[in-house]
């Protein structure tokens, strides 16, 4: 795949993700709270939870395996020789089976802790099994259209299909032309569109070669695809064992109301840390050739830009919101007033994952990648527990600190891993200046009297904060990147 195609791809997909997150948002800020309850709409946050960790387990590791060794296969064999598709579909096959197997056998002790406080669960139950089903098969299939050269039609039927169904889902059910019964059935199987037509594209181009005679690759590389796939797994399922733990938390203590609610907090949250996922794709082959040239200025380099521009990105977008907070207390119905307060915490641990910018990268991508999963697992191992016992307590601000804690505690160990091994600090004083700077700007702007119409005040309030924070970037040339990009339309557009 040439450079162009590369880049051709990457663009339109960034474009395909941005818009799947404008349709999310219109699902879950105009749509939802109107058409479902709390409690309806935590139901569904709660299958869809469970139901990314449990698909995930099912994978038992092979989606790693493909990504790192496929290549390899199609290099060295020809297509009737291929038996990693074979392989790794009889090991999903298997963790798929189990996964489905253990849901039924434990059936009464999970409704029994999930439907304690809430009477829709039992009913329901059934749609974990096929949300599960449906995701964990896209999930597998994903890795084999990446190398038929299906990135943007993958990315398009992840980010974007999937919303745009829930949409439907979301309207029929509004519209009264399907009960809540009728709603949850297609809830259950909103992934089975996308991943027949996955299928289908795949078997087309000839991109899932089944060939059941184990080949030399296999024999020779075993050993290492066992050692990645276990590491990779356990580092995946750790990190999204922590990442759901809280609204499931919050469901089986206290109901699917608090669950829902909280979920709606998260969602600002995730607002917050978009320019990262941009960011990471981008920096990859960059970080890559930068190891293997053992160039520490140009990895430095990387770090310390990384950890400037993403703190200007999400103080700027934290700011945008929490300058509006009472704005979407009054936007929203009065069942999520509680969670304004978490909301705002929330944005503070996105500023500290933001802030010490590709840590993650920079570990993933060297040779001690070993540490990556460890200190995942010490994340995972510290924040479930501390989720747990600050929810028993504090409900939905109790998860909202865990958060804060336990991404403080994680970035911290690989800050400090980057500096002690290879002397990688990242932070200047235009770090500081930048989160002491914004805070100020969001508080002054948040105090000013609020207009009574409340789109009004909220875009008054957003334009002025943004104004006097990219003000204060520029003027202090708090970010190298956006002063040059400044200077080059400002001598476009009014040339001296």
């Amino acid at each position: 795949m040439s450079q162009t195609t590369i880049q051709r791809q990457s663009i339109l997909s960034t474009l395909v993700i941005f818009a799947g997150f404008g349709v999310g948002a219109l699902n879950l800020i105009v749509l939802q709270p109107k058409i479902l309850s709390t409690e309806q709409w935590g139901l569904t946050r709660v299958i869809t939870e469970a139901a990314v960790l449990l698909a995930n387990v099912a994978t038992l590791g092979t989606t790693p395996v493909i990504a790192k060794f496929f290549p390899f296969y199609k290099r060295h064999l020809r297509p009737n020789e291929i038996d990693l598709p074979a392989i790794t579909m009889g090991f999903f096959a298997i963790g798929m089976a189990v996964v489905l197997l253990m849901l039924q056998i434990l059936k009464p002790q999970i409704v029994l802790i999930f439907g304690k406080n809430n009477p829709l669960f039992s009913p329901y139950y059934f749609t974990l099994s096929l949300f599960i089903l449906f995701q964990g098969t896209f999930l597998y299939m994903e890795l084999y259209a990446w190398f038929a050269g299906k990135t943007i039609l993958a990315n398009t039927l992840k980010e974007l299909v999937f919303r745009l169904l829930t949409t439907a889902c979301l309207l029929l059910f509004g519209w009264q032309l399907v009960s809540f019964d009728g709603f949850m059935q297609l809830f259950a199987c909103i992934y089975l569109p996308a991943t027949a037509i996955l299928i289908y594209m795949i078997r087309k181009h000839h991109g899932l070669p089944l060939h059941f005679r184990i080949s030399k690759v296999t024999r020779r590389l075993k050993y290492k695809m066992l050692s990645l796939g276990s590491f990779v797994f356990m580092t995946t399922i750790s990190q999204i064992a922590f990442v759901v733990c809280d609204t499931l938390f919050l469901a089986s203590m206290y109901n699917f109301s608090q669950a829902g609610v909280y979920a709606v907090a998260q969602y600002f949250g995730q607002v917050v840390e978009v320019p990262m996922r941009s960011m990471q794709t981008s920096s990859v082959p960059l970080i890559s050739e930068y190891w293997r040239a053992k160039n520490m200025t140009g990895l430095l380099s990387v770090y310390r830009k990384s950890c400037i521009n993403l703190l200007v990105a999400g103080i700027g977008l934290g700011g945008l919101i929490l300058v509006n907070l009472h704005n979407i207390e009054r936007y929203f119905p009065s069942a999520y007033a509680a969670m304004v307060l978490p909301l705002a915490v929330l944005i503070v641990s996105r500023w500290i994952n933001l802030g010490t910018g590709l840590n993650s990268m920079l570990i993933q991508l060297s040779t001690f990648w070993r540490f990556d999963f460890a200190s995942t697992l010490v994340y995972s191992v510290i924040g479930i527990p501390l989720n747990y016992l600050l929810i028993r307590n504090f409900g939905m601000m109790g998860a909202a600190l865990a958060n804060v804690i336990a991404m403080t505690i994680y970035n911290g160990i690989r800050f400090v891993f980057l500096w002690k091994k290879f002397g990688l600090q990242p932070f200047t004083w235009r770090n500081a200046a930048v989160l002491l700077g914004g805070s100020a700007l969001i508080a002054a702007v948040y105090i000013i009297p609020a207009h009574s119409n409340l789109f009004i005040d909220g875009i008054l309030r957003s334009l002025l904060f943004g104004a006097l924070f990219v003000f204060m970037v520029l003027r202090f040339h708090l970010s190298e990147e956006l002063q040059a990009l400044w200077e080059k339309w400002r001598t476009k557009l009014w040339p001296r």
